[in-house]
């Protein structure tokens, strides 16, 4: 358990600095950029989310899942690999004047253009860093993340300095595609197999239906403020939710990459060894949750400040969205490992229906209560979230051996946990001058909810309390080994 505790932190680490670069990129080509041509990316981009789910059609889960890899299966697993990405790019490209004409945006062409080209490189890349997340070797992820980091961050920045406006991402998300690739190949350290085979692909194609179809879910999921926004308001105000969307974010953007990279192989790891994963699975969600909800909610009652600090006035507008956002991601970070453990047990099909639950109950609230401004929009997104709650635990009880009310006993300190957090930042927002900076607001209640924070972990009696006397432990071992 020492050694999985070191590599979490040290992918924390590494996915957090890059996580920084990127952070400072979004401000960047948030001053170099404008609203319209980022929401030209994002409408763009949802195609792109679309046709990721396609093109890996559950390959990397088989891998990172799989009890055993051959080089025949790595050999059947590229063939997959190629046959749906190089599909889904000709599909793509072919495609890119009739999103054009779906939006009624001449520019977005171009862009899906120039981002249907990065599935031509895919493949592989795909199955080195599949391997390499299955093997948790974090040391390699490190070196793959802090070259395609700087590469990432130059290209991006070059190409706005070079007013390619919504281009920019296009091209340097190719760039970074390609450059990806060629490091896990050499990070991996053994070679692989170039050629293709399609023998025995079934197995490998009747997973990652499974997965297929819940990850298409999950896209249509993230893709309806985009494809609704961009149909019935302006690019405008597709640029002002992604930024409400990216604020909001910055939490799971700093948690999620760690917890993806290990979820799916650890989980898979306890099933065939243990069988049932239910405990491991509340007690890696409230880990989580203790420090994504208090976040979101910090993040709720700062969110004028936070917009106001990073982006500037031109983006205030995207500020009354954002509560409703975080207490969408609340709800739905307290099942982030509900798929991962589906998969992990053997079971990818199950969660289909939750997803179908949650996409359906989002679009019937959007139909419902959208009248034109943003808040009200993201205000129904957080109502269908709510809506498909049930579904998910029935979901957990029938596929997981997790009854609701084990759930609801794991899950209710999170929320008083949360609620405390919330209260101090309130509060301590409240007390604040109305002229007082932007800056000095958020270091004063960001002080303020991390005091609140500590408490209440060990007040509630949370399993990250037991995580941070192991962290103090540490600490002042490696002190009086420094003395």
């Amino acid at each position: 358990m020492s050694s999985v505790r070191q590599k979490v932190a040290l992918q924390f680490v590494v996915s957090n600095l890059a996580l920084v670069s990127n952070f400072v990129l979004t401000i960047v080509l948030a001053r170099l950029l404008s609203p319209q041509d980022i929401g030209i990316f994002s409408m763009s981009a949802v195609l792109m989310a679309v046709a990721h789910v396609f093109r890996d059609f559950g390959v990397t889960a088989f891998i990172k899942r799989e009890k055993e890899l051959t080089p025949e299966s790595l050999r059947n697993a590229l063939g997959v690999l190629l046959l749906t990405s190089w599909s889904v790019a000709g599909v793509m490209f072919l495609s890119a004047p009739y999103w054009a004409e779906f939006f009624r945006e001449a520019r977005v062409m171009p862009v899906v253009m120039v981002l249907a080209l990065g599935f031509v490189c895919i493949p592989f890349g795909a199955i080195p860093m599949a391997i390499i997340q299955r093997e948790m070797a974090v040391e390699k992820s490190a070196r793959i993340t802090a070259v395609t980091t700087v590469v990432f961050f130059a290209s991006s920045v070059g190409f706005a300095l070079a007013d390619f406006g919504p281009m920019t991402m296009a091209w340097a998300n190719l760039i970074n595609i390609i450059v990806t690739g060629a490091m896990a190949r050499w990070a991996l350290g053994r070679p692989l197999p170039w050629l293709p085979a399609f023998g025995h692909t079934k197995g490998i194609v009747h997973f990652g239906l499974g997965n297929l179809l819940t990850a298409l879910l999950k896209a249509a999921d993230d893709a309806i403020p985009d494809i609704i926004l961009g149909r019935k308001m302006t690019p405008t105000d597709v640029g002002l939710f992604s930024r409400a969307n990216s604020t909001v974010n910055m939490v799971s953007t700093a948690l999620l990459p760690t917890v993806s990279y290990f979820a799916l192989p650890y989980l898979a790891r306890v099933y065939h060894a243990n069988g049932p994963v239910s405990h491991e699975y509340l007690r890696a969600t409230s880990l989580i949750n203790a420090l994504m909800l208090p976040a979101l909610a910090a993040i709720g009652v700062l969110a004028h400040d936070i917009v106001s600090f990073l982006y500037g006035s031109a983006w205030l507008k995207a500020v009354p969205a954002i509560p409703w956002l975080c207490l969408a991601y609340a709800l739905s970070s307290l099942f982030t490992l509900s798929a991962p453990a589906l998969t992990g047990v053997g079971k990818p099909y199950a969660a289909i229906g939750p997803t179908a639950v949650l996409v359906t109950a989002k679009l019937a609230c959007v139909l419902w209560l959208m009248d034109g401004t943003l808040s009200t929009f993201a205000m129904a997104i957080a109502l269908g979230q709510i809506l498909s709650i049930p579904y998910q635990l029935w979901t957990h009880q029938r596929h997981l051996n997790l009854h609701w009310t084990a759930w609801a006993k794991s899950t209710i300190p999170l929320l008083l946990h949360t609620a405390l957090v919330g209260a101090m930042c309130l509060g301590l927002r409240e007390t604040l001058p109305e002229q007082t900076p932007a800056w000095a607001a958020i270091f004063s209640v960001g002080l303020g909810a991390m005091i609140a924070f500590v408490v209440g972990c060990f007040l509630l009696a949370l399993p990250m309390a037991q995580e941070l006397r192991r962290l103090h432990g540490a600490l002042l071992r490696r002190a009086k080994g420094m003395n």
